[in-house]
């Protein structure tokens, strides 16, 4: 993500307007958002101390009446900035609530978009899609910032998010996510678990990705054929708790996507270092991959067992 550096408060600025640099921490100073483009400033994190690395869930608008769809999503970051992800969240809060993310602010979200470096879109939809917000949920950002300075910093977040216009809708891309909750991973040790679902119905994904949470070590997901030949479709041989909120998403062109047919087994592994004194179990810790498929329809989920 594009840096610059920061101090200031919320605001949401219409596309159209001129940014206003009254709204932006001192130094932080993105570029009028584009044409088009709706601009939501997140609330300033305050006090980022040296060596601190951070991440804040941050509620930037209310639920609305009905559903919207979003097609691309810009932004930039002050100084000690690494990402922005957006998503949409069944969990209210006042618009302004900025706090740090827990494992539970998981369970009530859909991903709907992130930001990159330069602040480009890392999850480009393909032309005619759209994420959806459903009716009732509000947008929120995960912001991530590390403070590798040697002085204090305070951090904020410009995100520019393009809507559809409701008389138009675009066709809504899938969601699909393979839930693996059955494992406990003893205190103090490392441990390993496997899932396994069946697919019953045909999936074109044009995206994939892993998901844990901090004591994650590696993870690994596949589709097992029905005639039992194996095919990747995202390994992460290292892991890092930002990967929770901004996974390494794989991509296939819309044109040639990776199909899942009736039959196929989706398996996903996990590999934890559980360095606590308790035993971790879901939600704490989680073991899922999902996907978006052209297929439109609504979030399922597909409880794994640990045996096919």
């Amino acid at each position: 993500m594009r840096k610059q550096s920061y101090l200031g408060c919320l605001a949401v600025l219409a596309s159209c307007a001129a940014s206003n640099d009254a709204s932006y921490i001192a130094g932080f100073t993105p570029p009028t958002a584009a044409q088009g483009y709706t601009r939501f400033v997140t609330p300033t994190i305050d006090a980022v101390k040296p060596g601190d690395n951070v991440m804040y869930c941050q509620w930037i608008q209310a639920p609305q009446d009905s559903d919207r769809q979003i097609v691309d999503t810009l932004g930039f970051q002050s100084l000690g900035g690494h990402h922005v992800a957006l998503y949409a969240t069944s969990a209210i809060e006042d618009v302004g609530t900025s706090r740090p993310c827990t494992t539970r602010d998981m369970l009530t979200v859909t991903f709907v978009g992130a930001v990159g470096a330069e602040g480009i879109s890392s999850a480009k939809l393909p032309d005619g899609m759209a994420f959806t917000v459903p009716k009732g949920f509000a947008l929120m950002t995960n912001t991530h910032y590390i403070n590798a300075t040697d002085n204090m910093i305070e951090g904020q977040s410009v995100v520019d998010v393009k809507f559809t216009d409701p008389a138009h809708p675009l066709k809504g891309a899938g969601s699909v996510a393979i839930n693996n909750d059955m494992f406990s991973i003893p205190a103090g040790s490392e441990y390993s678990f496997d899932g396994y679902c069946k697919a019953t119905t045909k999936l074109s994904f044009f995206m994939w990705a892993n998901h844990m949470h901090e004591w994650g070590a590696h993870a690994f997901s596949e589709i097992i054929r029905a005639d039992g030949t194996k095919e990747q479709l995202a390994k992460d041989d290292q892991w890092s708790s930002d990967m929770t909120f901004n996974p390494a998403w794989i991509r296939w062109d819309v044109s040639a996507p990776f199909v899942v047919n009736p039959g196929d087994t989706f398996h996903v592994q996990c590999d934890w270092k559980n360095n606590t004194s308790d035993a971790l179990t879901f939600p704490t810790e989680m073991c899922v991959s999902t996907g978006f498929t052209l297929e439109a329809m609504p979030m399922s989920v597909c409880e794994a067992a640990p045996t096919m």
